[in-house]
């Protein structure tokens, strides 16, 4: 293992990767993981790493702080990239790739930071978990403890998708229904951790997320047989995808194995978009949002803990960032169903609805080469999309009706 100890991002203070930490006891900065680079590239080479047969996100153990021995996994990660030849022939993309997060093992990309968080806290001896998610984080952490065995105590918004809930509740987790915004329930999550000594496997504050969720960038690079694309599109919430992704590229070109780092863009929702609002406004720090509203509740985060850190990845991959409406992402998740066969759930489909209105608007050049992370599956939010889907044709089971509705549904156009 080549990870040495973690660093606070604000005042430098360092901490050995044993102690239980989330953010830095002197300033309250995040912290983060850091590693022998020098060593590690002795040890890893592009035809090494190519030869394995390890198709998870653990085929690049070395870059992560778990002895691969000690990993509690899925096999999350190695997620297919797919062109998006409907999509582009519709839009007049010449190189338009989609990366299949929701086909990790409990439909979202956050099965890649919980891997390593659950792997963390089995490794430190810890018997409980707790997290608090809207959704997704919640639903993996869950599955990952009820591998590892360790109870699992979740907090979620009342506002949670009942698909959702389903699935951490079946994963043997208590579950707690918190009435108000989503920092309302971080807030209640981290008395009870710090009353309790539970293990806190938070996406915003513990650092180890970020370490699994960077896999992503060494995956599209590697899949793209490292040829960078220019940008990597991301629908944003806590913005832990954007800063791993932002991490991950950089550890790539600290060691040769890519020749420039992608743009990063970020996309957020109109009702909840600090992130957004505060690189477009050329500002330093997010402004909160007090009342998020938007039908992709995994992007409701009003108060992202990594805003900061988000502007400076902006910043430094020369960024953009842009904000779509609830109307263009159902549109979009609809597209994607109909044209490229995939059914995501609505924050997974606002990276497309970003690009639609970014290309549309001059922003985004149709001859790039281009990656949309779709985030988490449609199966998780099938009562949401209940609402717009056509109803099926009723028929008794006579050819003669058969041949009169289907001449009824040509003559409507459908």
């Amino acid at each position: 293992m080549f990870a040495t100890h973690m660093e606070c991002l604000e005042c430098k203070k360092t901490f050995s990767l044993n102690e239980v930490v989330y953010t830095c006891p002197y300033c309250s900065g995040l912290l983060d993981v850091k590693y022998d680079y020098e060593a590690l590239e002795v040890e890893v080479s592009k035809p090494k790493l190519e030869a394995r047969k390890t198709y998870s996100m653990w085929r690049y153990s070395e870059f992560l702080p778990i002895n691969v021995h000690d990993a509690v996994t899925l096999w999350e990660g190695f997620t297919p990239l797919s062109r998006a030849t409907s999509l582009e022939r519709l839009v007049g993309f010449k190189n338009l790739y989609l990366k299949f997060e929701f086909l990790c093992p409990t439909g979202s990309f956050k099965d890649r930071g919980s891997s390593v968080l659950i792997s963390k806290a089995k490794g430190l001896g810890a018997k409980e978990v707790t997290i608090d998610s809207s959704g997704n984080a919640a639903s993996s952490i869950s599955c990952y403890a009820a591998r590892a065995q360790l109870r699992c105590f979740v907090f979620v918004p009342s506002y949670a998708s009942t698909s959702k809930l389903i699935q951490i509740i079946a994963n043997g987790a208590t579950v707690f229904a918190v009435e108000g915004t989503r920092r309302d329930t971080y807030e209640i999550a981290k008395k009870a951790y710090e009353n309790h000594g539970w293990y806190y496997c938070g996406f915003q504050t513990n650092p180890f997320a970020s370490e699994g969720l960077k896999t992503i960038a060494y995956e599209i690079c590697e899949q793209l047989n490292w040829n960078p694309p220019d940008k990597i599109v991301i629908p944003v919430g806590t913005a832990g995808n954007l800063v791993g992704c932002w991490k991950g590229l950089e550890e790539l070109y600290k060691i040769g194995w890519i020749h420039k780092i992608p743009s990063l863009v970020c996309i957020q929702p109109e009702g909840c978009a600090p992130i957004a609002k505060a690189h477009k406004g050329k500002m330093k720090e997010v402004t909160p949002i007090d009342k998020p509203e938007t039908v992709a509740e995994g992007l409701m985060i009003g108060s992202p803990f990594k805003g900061k850190l988000a502007l400076k990845a902006l910043e430094k991959t020369r960024g953009l960032a842009e904000t779509v409406s609830d109307n263009q992402i159902i549109e979009a998740g609809k597209l994607l169903a109909k044209k490229e066969g995939v059914f995501v759930e609505p924050s997974a489909a606002a990276s497309v609805a970003g690009i639609m209105k970014m290309v549309e608007e001059g922003q985004m050049c149709r001859d790039e080469t281009i990656v949309c992370l779709l985030t988490g599956s449609g199966l998780k939010t099938q009562d949401f999309f209940s609402k717009f889907v056509e109803k099926p044709i009723a028929i008794k089971p006579d050819i003669n009706e058969l041949r009169k509705a289907i001449k009824r549904l040509k003559a409507s156009g459908r």
